[in-house]
């Protein structure tokens, strides 16, 4: 079984792993100039896995 902090890292390496997974798919790390609705869409994507991630470490470290 793992323990909490083990369970804590493995959530906040997958919350990186959807990050650059959207990012390449949103062609964040392109070399053209994204589009002001690409950036909208990035930083919805960010505040979402911020929240995803603290919610997460609050479960992991309160329960």
């Amino acid at each position: 079984m793992l323990e909490k902090i083990e369970i804590l890292a493995v959530i906040l390496l997958l919350i990186l792993l959807f990050y650059f997974v959207i990012s390449f798919g949103a062609g964040a790390f392109s070399k053209k100039e994204s589009n002001l609705r690409t950036k909208k869409y990035l930083k919805s994507v960010n505040i979402l896995l911020a929240v995803i991630a603290v919610v997460g470490a609050l479960l992991v470290l309160f329960l």
